[in-house]
């Protein structure tokens, strides 16, 4: 925890190099589509028409293969130690969605806010990876032009007997309640997945609803994590499930109600997930938001103690 309040000498200086690298890291969160969102590769993949329709009329879209096998085990690789050495806590960007994530527990869902950023600690550039160029091709077809890269965060689910699910929510639920966001999430699989691990399950057309309402888990103001309400009113029943293989890829409208379940399986189930958007339009009046807005988690305390106020994508 990085220490904040009192005049002590120590504490002063503590603070004011945490400050200072929280800034070096908000200058590189100033997106600019074309300029600093930029892949440095070429991609090898984009959306056919076909896929562009269906995902226009679904919410939803997934490919077996969005880059090779090397570059997905060299991803894997660099997120295990991301996860080992819990980076990013101080500044509130690792923590875990599901519990009050008060160190007291191991995590049950542990998440990395902007690993584009901390994996750089571990040389991981993520501008020069072919699943961030072939995505980039991807989401822009799926969206339009003027499509910009707006954030990333790592998902783990280890294997445990005590693993839950992710309820069934909308992300941009999540976001900002005075704009309307055409923007989709990219969840690239690090490994096989499946329904026993937790694969990503879509509610077909339901990114055609308004931001629906949620709560947190639980009804709990610490739990990060949220749940829509009345689950079973929005057609889960008619959910579609979408196992993958390593490098094989969902991409799903910030509307589009989904889900994972628990991991069951023998291994950690590891996710890398991306999100693009076109420019939001400002509501004349803001959305219900009151389940973020009575939120205490320990997760905004380390966020507002140390500084960081960059929003999560």
């Amino acid at each position: 925890m990085i220490p904040v309040g009192g005049n002590s000498t120590e504490a002063t200086i503590a603070k004011e190099k945490a400050q200072s690298k929280i800034n070096a890291h908000q200058a590189q969160l100033h997106f600019e589509p074309g300029v600093t969102d930029t892949p440095l590769r070429k991609p090898t993949l984009t959306a056919t028409p076909e896929q562009v329709e269906f995902f226009k009329t679904n919410g939803f879209l997934f490919i077996d293969a969005l880059t090779d096998k090397e570059e997905i085990e060299s991803i894997q690789k660099q997120y295990d130690q991301w996860f080992k050495n819990k980076l990013g806590r101080e500044h509130g960007n690792f923590f875990d969605l599901l519990s009050e994530d008060d160190d007291k527990e191991e995590p049950l869902v542990p998440q990395l806010l902007w690993p584009s950023i901390y994996g750089q600690e571990t040389g991981f550039n993520l501008y020069n990876t072919q699943m961030y160029a072939n995505a980039y091709a991807i989401s822009t077809a799926l969206l339009g032009e003027n499509t910009a890269f707006k954030g990333d965060h790592a998902i783990m689910k280890p294997a445990s007997s005590k693993s839950v699910a992710t309820p069934w929510h909308q992300d941009e639920s999540y976001w900002d309640p005075n704009y309307s966001y055409e923007a989709l999430g990219v969840w690239i699989a690090l490994q096989p997945v499946t329904l026993e691990s937790g694969c990503m399950q879509f509610i077909p057309k339901s990114h055609l609803s308004s931001v629906l309402c949620h709560h947190t888990k639980g009804n709990n103001p610490k739990i990060h994590g949220l749940e829509v309400d009345h689950p079973e009113q929005w057609g889960t029943q008619y959910s579609v499930a979408c196992p993958l293989p390593a490098g094989g890829a969902t991409f799903h409208h910030c509307r589009t109600l989904h889900y994972t379940g628990a991991n069951k399986s023998k291994y950690p189930r590891r996710a890398y997930t991306m999100s693009f958007q076109r420019e939001s339009t400002k509501l004349e009046q803001p959305r219900a938001n009151d389940w973020n807005e009575t939120k205490q988690t320990e997760r905004e305390k380390r966020a507002k103690d140390s500084g960081w106020s960059i929003r999560a994508p």
